[in-house]
């Protein structure tokens, strides 16, 4: 598995605080059977949040975790990434490019305030897709205009934003509105990833196993292979995605 989203990055954002609960991530990781992460510290956060542009530092941070990691013997791949935080500003950060895609390809990570509205939300996604980029929706399940009306994704979907779900949200840990726009939205086949978007070895964790079997209980096989296996692979090596067989997303017959 290839896990998109998660803040192991030691001491940048409110992820893992330190290299000793980086390496124990890695490890659980690791031993659930991820193969590599997209490391991605929060980026331009609003006020007194961490902004964590592209710069020698945060390049200097990948490869010291990397360089652990390899000392430490723990097999799995660290590369590059963000969650950037859309405001206002995107469209400088944008073409000052100053803003970490994910594995350095075509694939930009993108977050929002929970309540904010769809109408913004599309306005930085045509900022990034008119500058050649592809917007990857974190988690928008979690949103307050998605929760009132799910049917949002599918303009969204249809207009090349791609859809990243939270193992959280799936696995009902975020709350029941998030784990119920999440399952409306797999039944529908309107998502083309799910992530750890892990932030610390004891609570939101990067073990994925239990998010792997539950899809493939849930919906088949071929669900958890497109969501955390080909479609992830596909962003971290910048090639195009995999469209979602709707019938794979489908609830098992015996669960009707």
């Amino acid at each position: 598995m290839v896990d998109i989203h998660c803040h192991i990055l030691p001491g940048v954002d409110d992820g893992s605080p330190s290299m000793e609960d980086s390496l124990e991530m890695a490890r659980m990781a690791a031993d659930s059977g991820v193969t590599d992460i997209i490391a991605t510290p929060h980026c331009n956060l609003p006020g007194d949040g961490p902004k964590n542009y592209r710069s020698a530092a945060l390049r200097t941070g990948f490869s010291r975790l990397r360089q652990a990691l390899e000392q430490e013997g723990i097999p799995l791949g660290i590369h590059p990434g963000a969650e950037v935080f859309c405001t206002p500003e995107l469209p400088e950060l944008l073409d000052r490019r100053q803003l970490q895609t994910l594995g350095g390809g075509r694939y930009l990570l993108v977050e929002f305030y929970f309540d904010e509205s769809a109408e913004f939300m599309e306005q930085c996604f045509h900022q990034i897709r008119t500058r050649g980029l592809t917007p990857v929706a974190a988690h928008p399940e979690r949103y307050d205009a998605v929760q009132r009306d799910p049917y949002i994704i599918r303009r969204w979907f249809e207009g090349g934003v791609v859809i990243q779900l939270n193992k959280g949200s799936i696995l009902g840990r975020l709350g029941r509105r998030a784990q119920d726009t999440a399952l409306w939205l797999l039944e529908r086949g309107l998502a083309h990833a799910a992530a750890s978007d892990a932030h610390s070895p004891t609570v939101r964790t990067t073990h994925m196993e239990l998010l792997r079997r539950t899809l493939a209980e849930d919906f088949s096989p071929a669900c958890p292979r497109l969501l955390l296996e080909e479609n992830p692979r596909r962003i971290l090596e910048d090639r195009p995605l995999v469209g979602t067989d709707e019938p794979i997303f489908s609830p098992r017959e015996d669960e009707l």
